[in-house]
Order: C-alpha cells, then sequence, then structure tokens
C-alpha cells in the first residue's frame, strides 16, 4: 500500500477520497456526549463501525462510486505578509473511488476501493499536465494519482492497515467512535486523524491532519433497513508540501478540502472526468473489484 492509498484508507476519503481520495498518540475521536442522539447509540463502536461502512459504501455489497471536487491552497506563515503572498489558490482537484463493502462475521467493516484523482487549473479548471509552482517560479510535471485495489478493515478497536513503510496515526489502536452533531433531523457525523509516516521516494518523515464529515439524516441513520446512507461528504486535510513541488523545507502548508457524494454508477460521472480517466488510465474505470 502506499502513502496516499493508506491515507484514503485511513481518513476514507473518498476515497476521496477517495481519494483523495484521497486517502494520517492521543484519542482521535470525540462523541458529543451531551447532545440530543435520537435514540441513537453513538457510544457504541460497533454501532459506529455499522454506519461508517454505511456512510462510505453499501453493505449489501453494491459497487459505489464516490465523486469528489476540491480546492488545494499553499499557505505560508510571517510577520504580516501581503495577503497574496499568505494564502493562494494552487489548484483544483477532482476525484473518484470506487468501493465494495461488507461486514465480516465478526462484525468488521471490510472494503475493496480503487481511486483516481486529477488536478484542475484553478481558474479555467483545465486538467493539468506540468504547473507552474508561484512560490518558486519553477514549471513542474503534475502526477497523476491512482490507487491500485486497496483492502481496508475497521474494527471496533480502529482500523487495520498493512503499509510498505513506517506509519502511525492517532486513531491506531481506539475505539471506532465517530463525532456526532445533531441539528434538528440533520446529524453531522465527522472523524479526524493526526498521521506521521516515512516517505519511500524521499526518506522524509512527514505529517498531515485529516477531517472526514458527512451530513444525513438521522431518520436514515436509524433505519437498519438501508445499507447505505444517503447524504454528502468533505475531507479537509492539512499537509506538508507535497514532494513534486520541491519545496522540502520552505515554511508553510497545504490545505486541502474536497466535497462530494455517492453515486449509484459510472453513467452519473461527469463526462469529463471519465474521458480524463480513460485517457490516462484505460479501461481501470469499468474494471470490477473483487474480494479475492
Amino acid at each position: 500500500m502506499s502513502r496516499r492509498e493508506a491515507a484514503f484508507t485511513i481518513a476514507s476519503a473518498s476515497g476521496l477520497a477517495a481519494l483523495l481520495i484521497p486517502g494520517v498518540g492521543l484519542p482521535a475521536q470525540r462523541v458529543a456526549g451531551t447532545a440530543p442522539s435520537h435514540g441513537l447509540p453513538i457510544e457504541d463502536p460497533d454501532f459506529n463501525v455499522k454506519t461508517l461502512g454505511r456512510l462510505q459504501g453499501d453493505l449489501s455489497g453494491k459497487t459505489v462510486f464516490s465523486y469528489s471536487q476540491g480546492q488545494v491552497f499553499g499557505l505560508v506563515p510571517g510577520d504580516g505578509p501581503p495577503l497574496a503572498d499568505y494564502g493562494r489558490l494552487l489548484f483544483r482537484v477532482e476525484a473518484c473511488a470506487v468501493r465494495v463493502s461488507r461486514l465480516r462475521d465478526d462484525g468488521a467493516l471490510e472494503e475493496r476501493s480503487r481511486s483516481w484523482m486529477f488536478y484542475r487549473d484553478p481558474g479555467n479548471e483545465t486538467y493539468l499536465d506540468d504547473f507552474r509552482n508561484p512560490y518558486t517560479g519553477e514549471a513542474v510535471p503534475v502526477p497523476t494519482f491512482r490507487g491500485g485495489v486497496t483492502g481496508g478493515v475497521t474494527t471496533v478497536n480502529g482500523p487495520e492497515v498493512r503499509a510498505s513503510f513506517p506509519m502511525e496515526s492517532t486513531i491506531f489502536g481506539q475505539p471506532t467512535l465517530l463525532d456526532w452533531q445533531f441539528i434538528g433531523d440533520h446529524v453531522w457525523i465527522s472523524r479526524h486523524a493526526f498521521t506521521r509516516w516515512k516517505e519511500g521516494a524521499t526518506g522524509y518523515h512527514k505529517t498531515e491532519m485529516t477531517l472526514d464529515s458527512w451530513i444525513c439524516r438521522a431518520g436514515d441513520v436509524a433505519d437498519a433497513k438501508l445499507t447505505t446512507i444517503p447524504g454528502a461528504h468533505s475531507w479537509i486535510s492539512q499537509t506538508e508540501w507535497q514532494s513534486w513541488l520541491k519545496m522540502r523545507g520552505r515554511p508553510g502548508a497545504m490545505i486541502w478540502r474536497i466535497d462530494g457524494a455517492k453515486l449509484d454508477s459510472m453513467r452519473e460521472l461527469p463526462e469529463a472526468f471519465v474521458a480524463r480517466s480513460e485517457k490516462l488510465l484505460p479501461g481501470k474505470l469499468s474494471e470490477p473489484l473483487s474480494w479475492l
């Protein structure tokens, strides 16, 4: 598993998140114990695992497409720098995660997923093959993120992640308890993690913070007959500079915000995204996932 695949597995991104996707101590989750819970057992890790599976995918085993769009900003601290130097919208991103999900006999959530992410110009939104870094003035090639088939397992004691590099996260070895906030029949469900890993390409240790959030109806969460919960999701992350920007050692950070929703089939994906996927990764969108 690559670092970005592991991040998507931990943060559920979107698959993005997918994805991004996209896609990660101390206990990372907090339960809003004093908030009205609509009778939901929000302090039960087993219930939280099942809810996570229904938010991210479909526990019937149906293949789900999660499509997301977002923005990526650069932030450079300083003693009163011009605002144009402090924060910049660097590029937009577009991502898709294809996922199948099921509950094991022991109650753990098991998933198989595949993810893609493309970068777009923040102005005209054309797909980027190269990017002129405004901080360095250097033109650099833009990588196409492609996550191979990834297998993830989430238990009542957190995710089980197998990575080929050193990695630690605040959600490892902790009860799976999501953060719940209710307003009327709407519920915001989130999970955050702080993660450190050793990047294979450079040998450097890197850190990031990720926050996954879903908004849905409490009635849908309470409906045990629903194998998937309708709603929207977002992924926010604070990271160090990406390696391909060639900014190692410079002060500053990157802020990612990606929003999306689950789709029933590939036919619902935007035509431009499908065309880009077929051009760079032919056949991968329609390639089936399997449990083997």
